[in-house]
């Protein structure tokens, strides 16, 4: 009886087929495999040598079929053609250029005769293979090609030619498959349903012969990719398209040159004339370009509410594209619109043939396609961000920051360095401007993404993985940290580091993780002190895990420990220097400048920061569920300890002081892969549904997560564009218009010079962040003026530490707020000298007033009554803010 059929695919391998056939007979003849009846089947593409004559010539030696195929050359039609032949129960898929060694037969089978895999794969990308003799052209392409398959499947090796299934799997591949890649098309059309098991071997190239990898074979291979994730591509459809979007530019730049002419504005002019445009495209797209099945059951009215997705999200990054080239390349209006027209023609091409016009044919599973909508919405929101980086306006934070990196210390009142060090770099190299200030968000975010999906993956494999990955980019309080340059922004990579090396330590026992653990700690303590918060969790997690805590017998922990001490040293050093003035700040007088209940707060942030969604599955989780969603006892463990440590620390702080709102978001980190697996629910290998609140979550997340990009991207355009009919504001918030604020506190201070010969000290009330705007926009001559309110005997933060006390008290002094709740304070009258009334005059920025300056001017200053880093005025308590 035959249980095995060994299929060969060949062209032209007449200098070949002798070796790897007596390779087959001796491998057949092991022990393992001699009980097992067997047949080999070459199935020859029309060689032109003499590879059928040899193949037959061993029809003595072995039990062997040669079919000889008709029609063009087709690697999958071969393959399934001897598979249609073969009569075995279990098939093996080799090639006849020798490089796939018969040697590695048995090791091949033995999962299957076992029952352990379905499918078998003869690995080149896994620990104990190797590739011998290749070119790096094959090396590039052939990782290039796997690359590309990596969203479809977890198989280290997908372009793999040599493997093993059961006869029966590959008889139920759809006629007609395309592709060069047999096995790729199995383990997508399987998809959760198959156990695949990778065994190492050794690939070596051919040594006669002539590769048949061609251009076409290339190009066949990237169209099955785009058809098995849903996606209609094709040239005719790619033409079609091009030619409706030829004729939708027409209209839109037709209409945005009238609008512009009848000066509207940039926002009216560009918004208006892309959805008229849009309007046209879709019904040509619709009628002509993607005519036939597409979205099974999907009514036009759907598809065109799909369409208008797309065309939102491609219309936010063409204002992003407009922005930057009117205002940082200063075109024109109406030249800026021809690329940016250009640049959205790809997001809306692949958006239609992806989402609004997708095909259900390809049979592609639900999970694959979240693998992909992952990836591009993360790629989408990244180009967003990176569009709209350089053109937003910086907040008072980062200014505060970036005159940090302008007193290069080893720490910081009110901050660890790291933020300071990594301004002080970008500024370096792209200049102190906008850009320059934020351009390490970049590489920050995709560091951040990096370990965002590793620590997803190891949790809950590649789906888990590739969403946790998405969470960085589309939470709220993630995108925003990757938008604006703050602490936050290293510590959420430093954090997600952090936790992945600590799981590969305590619970997969990997040894080598205490490196990187260790400079996560260190970076992340550089960044902020609440990393900390993670040591804690670890330990208890030690205590109550008994596999983990053996570890605190072993020396890889206390090795990560002292990783994070040493980078962590400075910032000690500085603090025994300053009599431990930034511990201090960051503990007991934060406690006591604060004193209020805030617990209630840390279920408002939750799900105003995370969004309701996320919010409401991860307190669900916190009961009985989670045993239903997270099988692994330990990974359960781990992830809701290493959540539930820091935010018990910060609900306890919050019965005694108020918690800000941006320290608690980094707690939920742990539980995202958690989160994510009970949001896609039955869409993942195991998944179940729990019930009618489950349903409602995960109808609910895809639908969420879409507002939630568009709402950002509006706001960006809201916050530069502008939006018609709505005026620009940021409520009060005092984040808008500081260039102009400066500018007028400049012509103030300019009159005082004149009018008295000196230059005046120039002073915010505020503790830190007036000062830091008017630095940072501000002239030499204004910045060498420029102090906060520890001027007046309150905190100034690191204003006190970078005040001159050599001054002299005797030179005026503009005091200066963008409120006048403070500056109108009859104290003050105490604390400066001679000190005027109080004035207003209101700050525009292109025609729109943004701001009010209220100021005050005084003929010098006490020098008692400073608060600096040496002193402290008589009536003022050190943990109060107040003089």
């Amino acid at each position: 009886m035959i249980q095995l059929s060994i299929i060969i695919p060949t062209l032209n391998e007449a200098d070949n087929i002798d070796r790897l056939l007596e390779g087959i007979a001796s491998a057949m003849a092991q022990e393992s495999l001699c009980h097992l009846g067997h047949e080999v089947i070459v199935v020859d593409d029309q060689s032109r040598d003499q590879t059928v004559m040899k193949a037959r010539a061993w029809s003595d030696r072995l039990p062997i079929k040669v079919i000889e195929r008709q029609g063009p050359a087709d690697l999958s039609g071969a393959v399934l053609d001897g598979v249609t032949a073969a009569t075995g129960q279990w098939v093996v898929v080799m090639d006849a250029d020798g490089s796939h060694p018969p040697s590695a037969l048995p090791a091949l089978i033995a999962p299957l005769i076992a029952k352990t895999a379905d499918v078998v794969v003869g690995s080149r990308h896994i620990p104990g293979a190797s590739t011998i003799n290749w070119p790096w052209q094959r090396h590039l392409t052939s990782r290039l090609a796997t690359l590309l398959a990596w969203p479809f499947t977890e198989v280290k090796d997908p372009m793999a030619g040599f493997f093993a299934t059961g006869r029966e799997r590959l008889l139920a591949m759809p006629k007609g498959v395309a592709g060069y890649k047999i096995l790729l098309e199995l383990l997508v059309q399987g998809g959760d349903e198959i156990a695949v098991k990778e065994i190492p071997i050794r690939f070596e190239d051919r040594q006669a012969g002539q590769s048949k990898l061609s251009q076409t074979q290339q190009l066949t291979y990237l169209r099955r990719l785009m058809n098995l994730g849903g996606g209609r591509v094709s040239g005719a459809s790619a033409g079609k398209f091009f030619g409706v979007g030829l004729v939708g530019m027409v209209i839109d730049l037709s209409l945005f040159a009238l609008l512009v002419g009848l000066s509207s504005g940039l926002a009216l002019a560009h918004m208006l004339s892309f959805a008229v445009a849009t309007m046209s495209n879709f019904t040509l797209n619709y009628r002509w370009s993607f005519k036939g099945k597409a979205q099974t059951g999907d009514g036009p009215f759907k598809r065109y509410l799909r369409f208008l997705i797309v065309a939102i999200l491609a219309m936010l990054i063409r204002g992003g594209v407009l922005v930057a080239l009117t205002n940082t390349f200063d075109l024109s209006p109406m030249l800026a619109i021809v690329p940016a027209i250009i640049a959205t023609a790809g997001i809306n091409y692949l958006g239609s043939a992806f989402y609004v016009f997708a095909t259900t044919e390809s049979g592609v599973i639900t999970r694959v396609r979240w693998h992909l909508a992952a990836l591009g919405l993360f790629a989408y929101v990244f180009v967003l961000r990176w569009l709209y980086l350089g053109q937003l306006e910086l907040i008072p934070d980062e200014m505060y920051y970036w005159v940090y990196g302008q007193h290069l210390a080893w720490a910081y009142l009110d901050h660890p360095p790291l933020t300071a060090w990594l301004i002080w770099l970008s500024t370096t190299l792209f200049g102190d401007n906008i850009l320059g200030v934020r351009a390490m968000l970049v590489p920050l975010v995709l560091i951040g993404a990096f370990y965002f999906y590793r620590y997803g993956e190891t949790m809950g494999g590649r789906t888990v993985g590739l969403l946790s990955m998405l969470a960085l980019v589309a939470l709220p309080f993630f995108f925003l940290s990757g938008l604006v340059m703050t602490p936050d922004a290293p510590m959420i990579v430093a954090w997600a580091a952090a936790l992945y090396y600590l799981k590969r330590l305590l619970i997969d026992d990997q040894s080598n993780a205490l490196w990187g653990l260790g400079l996560a700690m260190g970076i992340g303590l550089l960044a902020k002190y609440s990393i900390a918060l993670i040591g804690l969790a670890g330990l208890v997690f030690m205590l109550i895990d008994a596999q983990a805590r053996r570890y605190f017998f072993r020396p890889e922990l206390y090795g990560a420990m002292a990783i994070a001490f040493v980078l962590f040293a400075p910032v000690i050093v500085w603090n025994a220097e300053h009599s431990w003035a930034s511990f201090g700040f960051q503990f007991t007088r934060r406690l006591a400048e604060n004193p209020d209940f805030s617990t209630h707060l840390l279920f408002v942030y939750a799900f105003a920061l995370l969004s309701p969604i996320f919010a409401a599955a991860a307190f669900y989780l916190f009961g009985p569920a989670r045993k239903l969603v997270s099988h692994d006892t330990r990974k359960r463990r781990f992830m809701l300890i290493m959540t539930l440590v820091p935010l018990a620390v910060f609900a306890i702080y919050g019965l005694f002081s108020v918690t800000k709102f941006h320290w608690t978001p980094p707690a939920w980190i742990a539980l995202i892969p958690m989160v994510m697996w009970f949001l896609m629910g039955n869409h993942l290998p195991g998944g179940q549904l729990l019930g009618r609140f489950h349903r409602i979550l995960m109808k609910s997340w895809a639908p969420s997560l879409l507002l939630l990009i568009i709402a950002y991207g509006g706001l960006l355009h809201y916050l530069t564009l502008g939006l018609p009919g709505l005026p620009k504001t940021d409520l009060g918030a005092g984040y808008l218009g500081w260039s102009s604020v400066t500018q007028v506190v400049e012509e103030i201070a300019s009159d005082i010079e004149e009018e008295t010969g000196q230059y005046p000290i120039v002073a915010a009330t505020d503790k830190w962040g007036m000062a830091a705007a008017m630095s940072f926009h501000g002239s030499e001559q204004l910045r060498q003026k420029i102090t906060a309110q520890n001027l007046i005997g309150m905190s100034g933060s690191m204003w006190g530490y970078w005040f001159d006390e050599t001054q002299s008290p005797a030179q005026p002094v503009l005091l200066v707020h963008h409120k006048h709740s403070l500056i109108d304070e009859p104290w003050i009258e105490e604390a400066l000298i001679g000190v005027g009334p109080l004035q207003s005059r209101p700050v525009y920025s292109n025609q729109l007033q943004v701001q009010t300056l209220y100021y005050r001017l005084a003929d010098g200053f006490r020098p008692e009554q400073l608060r600096t880093a040496t002193q402290m005025p008589p009536s003022a308590s050190p943990n109060s803010s107040q003089p």
